[in-house]
């Protein structure tokens, strides 16, 4: 989630981010000699030496010689759950896209619409916190709804986005229209922006202090208990650890998707007790959330070469001798989802010197390597891992898998490529399922508090039934028994 410049009307603001930065923003000094003193000279360049570790070139716009610098942010994690860096507001640079490698590709207008107006964010695109990428992906389409639903705005939230969206340059709208919503989706699209504003309105997006501290004692205590009898009764130990390693994880990621105080200082609870990177999950889930099910864009139906959801004619992806045995080795190879969670992590957070997530991640280690035997320790984390395999894959592998060519727009996507799971064994499987169970109420809602998608299901039915969009949910054992079914098909397909 690096980024280097941003756009906000007439201002550019230029992450300081690497030595090609400096070289930018000396060249904009010299450039500018005439109408700039020699104390904001100076100042520009102690401005720009605060470097960070990010490399990639400044983007820049066409306005007026004068220059000036401040530093508007700092390394942290704003109130959209992302992480940001220093960032530099230059009022004005050369009427050049990138100084120091003029590219006419990089000038091209980089169009996205929200709320019925154009923007040009093709400045803003290095500086999204999110990341570059998003924008992009978004050139062409509408990306209110996914704008709505990731980002703080409302209750528990912050207009943060949403100033900062105001401010893009305005532009016409692309030529290409191939990438816009249908009739049909943009009615549905408008209608659920008046169901969300209601929502709103009815508390649901408000978080309840009393089922906060609930949630929370319950991981503390599987924790505490699993860690206590780890020498004393190994089996009960890793069966507790994994089942809080599971609610652990459910709950963080209730906080990482969360608005607020409460969220915004829990955020890195998963590190410390999972040992899961934050900032990398972020980056990969949020992909997930708001292109669900689209080829080349969601991650989570792209795991070749140990599971294909399409046979490799349809996905253009190479095959694999592996395909034929994946209906065999799928569910049990799904343990390892926390080891390779675990994995990415410790090497994205040294990779990005994120050393606070390093110190919590060490600390985890320490406490699974001294304070339990290695089987439990072991065991307690293929479990947990098994656990959340399997339950999140069911959900969303199953169903429609889209394309470039019938992409659907973000709530048409969504209804089209996520199934809710109605529970068969009662409140302790309920609570296993954590609020994944209810994944088409968070997928549209993500920063709900997921108390409260069990209270919308029906109020979403009805709004649902009343569009006349097919709202799907199956008993889980089915859910799960067609996921197996699809890996069973596609590895006996020719």
């Amino acid at each position: 989630m690096s980024s280097q410049a941003m756009t906000f009307g007439s201002k550019t603001t230029i992450v300081a981010s690497s030595s090609s930065l400096r070289t930018s923003v000396r060249r904009n000094v010299r450039s500018n000699r005439t109408t700039t003193t020699k104390a904001q000279q100076q100042q520009q360049r102690r401005l720009a030496i605060g470097s960070n570790n990010h490399h990639t070139s400044s983007m820049m716009v066409k306005s007026s010689p004068a220059l000036r610098s401040r530093i508007v942010g700092k390394s942290s994690t704003d109130e959209d759950g992302f992480s940001g860096t220093v960032v530099l507001d230059v009022d004005e640079v050369p009427d050049e896209c990138d100084v120091r490698n003029p590219d006419p590709k990089k000038c091209e207008p980089v169009r996205l619409k929200i709320d019925d107006v154009w923007y040009d964010a093709r400045g803003w695109a290095k500086a999204h916190p999110g990341g570059e990428r998003w924008i992009h992906f978004f050139d062409g389409r509408d990306a209110t709804d996914a704008f709505y639903a990731l980002h703080s705005y409302g209750p528990n939230g912050a207009d943060l986005a949403l100033r900062r969206l105001k401010k893009l340059p305005k532009c016409d709208p692309p030529a290409d229209t191939s990438k816009l919503p249908t009739d049909r989706q943009y009615e549905i699209s408008m209608g659920f922006r008046e169901f969300r504003k209601k929502l709103e309105a009815d508390g649901f997006f408000k978080r309840n202090a009393v089922k906060e501290i609930w949630a929370l004692s319950q991981v503390v205590a599987l924790y505490g208990v699993g860690t206590a009898v780890a020498y004393s009764h190994p089996i009960i130990a890793t069966v507790l650890l994994a089942l809080g390693a599971v609610q652990a994880g459910w709950l963080g990621h209730d906080y990482v998707h969360g608005r607020g105080k409460l969220c915004d200082s829990m955020r890195y609870m998963p590190t410390l007790l999972n040992g899961h990177s934050v900032e990398w999950w972020t980056q990969k889930h949020s992909m997930h959330h708001t292109f669900t099910n689209e080829e080349d864009m969601d991650g989570d139906v792209m795991m070749e070469p140990f599971f294909y959801l399409r046979h490799p004619k349809d996905s253009g992806r190479p095959d694999s001798p592996m395909r034929k045995w994946q209906h065999i080795y799928g569910y049990p190879l799904l343990s390892i989802m926390y080891w390779l969670w675990r994995s990415h992590s410790v090497k994205v957070a040294f990779k990005e010197k994120r050393w606070k997530e390093i110190i919590l991640m060490g600390l985890n280690y320490v406490w699974l390597a001294t304070c339990m035997p290695w089987q439990v320790a072991l065991g307690s984390v293929t479990l947990g891992g098994f656990i959340v395999g399997s339950l999140v894959s069911a959900t969303h592998q199953s169903e429609e898998i889209m394309d470039a060519s019938n992409a659907g727009e973000y709530v048409d996507g969504q209804f089209r490529s996520t199934r809710d799971a109605e529970t068969v064994f009662g409140p302790l499987e309920t609570w296993i399922w954590g609020g994944m169970d209810t994944q088409l109420e968070h997928h549209l809602f993500p920063t709900m508090p997921r108390y409260n998608y069990h209270k919308l299901r029906p109020i979403l039915k009805a709004w649902a039934k009343a569009q006349g969009i097919l709202y799907r949910s199956s008993p889980s054992t089915t859910i799960i028994s067609d996921n197996w079914k699809l890996l069973d098909k596609i590895a006996h397909q020719a």
